[in-house]
């Protein structure tokens, strides 16, 4: 397994290329770069940008992961207002462009929904995602749908059932969080093991369970050599994605220290 970062592990304020840089410099092999509601990406990085930073990246020997849609929340696929959900959808189109001319491998699609959704809000997000299967089959990029801790989605049995529920295509797999997993109750090793064969990418935070706000790994919330060994056991070999808030004293200091306990995990 290889290690990666969330973008949201430095500051708001740096652009993506500082991202990559910042990524290199931390010894990480792997950036997901968020597209997020405020900072839509998608929409203000042209063609020739995408691939200047895609040779950036290159040179850097840093692999663009995934695209993470964190706009979703807000552009909501589930919101009662069609305008809204039409905004998700074409956010989701250009996000599967923007991932296959990045050479990024997938897009997270967060299973989230609004307390204003509908009561056929089931339907409404799966009748979303369907609208970017073909184009994402086309592009040879995954759709990574991810439990974010909303009941509708909660958990890997869900999002199978969502998967089949869109026709099963191949395009479609989960993007597994051991954290949300932890925090919502779960056995994060049981999420894994029932997520073999859809197994995208996966995210890995942390938390002291005496002081949820000191938030790092190895601060005791998740275990993660059960997660580890359930990885292993179902045959997954891709990145373990960082997704933690920067220290605003070293911009670095997080990400370095993820970066140093993971390989430790991973090959002490």
């Amino acid at each position: 397994m290889q290690i990666g970062l969330n973008s949201g592990i430095f500051p708001a304020t740096w652009s993506p290329a500082d991202k990559v840089d910042a990524t290199a410099r931390v010894g990480a092999a792997g950036l997901e770069l968020n597209i997020d509601a405020g900072q839509l990406w998608t929409q203000r990085l042209d063609r020739a940008a995408r691939q200047a930073l895609r040779r950036q990246a290159q040179d850097a020997g840093v692999a663009i992961t995934s695209l993470c849609l964190n706009a979703h929340w807000i552009f909501n696929l589930a919101s009662p207002d069609v305008r809204i959900r039409d905004l998700g959808v074409s956010l989701l189109l250009d996000a599967i462009d923007m991932a296959a001319e990045l050479g990024a491998g997938a897009v997270l699609v967060p299973g989230c929904d609004q307390e204003e959704s509908p009561e056929h809000k089931w339907q409404l997000f799966r009748d979303g995602v369907m609208q970017g299967i073909a184009r994402a089959e086309k592009a040879g990029v995954t759709l990574a749908l991810e439990a974010v801790g909303k009941p509708f989605l909660f958990n890997t049995e869900k999002l199978l059932r969502m998967i089949e529920d869109c026709g099963g295509s191949q395009a479609l797999g989960i993007y597994l969080d051991v954290g949300n997993a932890t925090h919502g109750g779960m056995d994060p090793a049981a999420e894994i093991r029932a997520a073999q064969g859809r197994a995208t990418l996966v995210h890995v935070k942390d938390w002291n369970p005496a002081q949820p706000t000191e938030r790092r790994l190895g601060a005791g919330g998740v275990d993660f050599a059960s997660a580890l060994a359930a990885l292993r056991a179902i045959g997954y070999d891709g990145f373990l994605v960082v997704e933690l808030p920067p220290d605003p004293a070293d911009p670095d200091a997080v990400a370095r220290h993820s970066v140093q306990f993971l390989q430790e995990v991973l090959h002490g």
